[in-house]
Formats: structure tokens, sequence, C-alpha cells
């Protein structure tokens, strides 16, 4: 018996969005991080805990819904 498995596939855009969740664009803000990390050793007490560490590490990552990326208008240029 012989299986018929593709490796790669075509999709549509469309389907590649349902696929990557969209456009949804993901940065890291340095300065939030170091400014919530230097706000709890100036103070709070010496030294951070690591749920403090946490926070401040979750805190600064930023999430953007980006309808118009470059994704999206790499096709339509003139």
């Amino acid at each position: 018996m012989e299986e018929n498995n593709t490796l790669f596939q075509a999709i549509t855009p469309e389907e590649s969005a349902v696929v990557s969740g969209g456009n949804l664009q993901v940065s890291f803000n340095l300065d939030t991080y170091l400014y919530i990390l230097g706000a709890g050793v100036v103070f709070g007490n010496p030294g951070l805990t690591p749920d403090e560490i946490q926070f401040a590490w979750e805190s600064a990552f930023v999430f953007e819904y980006a309808p118009n990326s470059r994704r999206g208008r790499r096709g339509n240029r003139r």
C-alpha cells in the first residue's frame, strides 16, 4: 500500500490567516521591563522575588492587531 502524503500544500491567504492566527504582531518593550524591575528594586525590598520578575516579563510584551501589515500589502505594490 502506498500512502499519498504531501509535505507541502498550497493554501489561500485566507487559510493562512486562520492557521497563523491572523495579523497579530508581538513585540517586547525593554523600557517597560526595566522600569518595572527598577521600581521593584527602588521601592520594594532588596532583591526581587521570582513572581515580581515574571510580572515584569509578562507586562513587557505588546500584542497588536495589524490589519495593514507589510505581509498583507505585499501583493498590492504599485
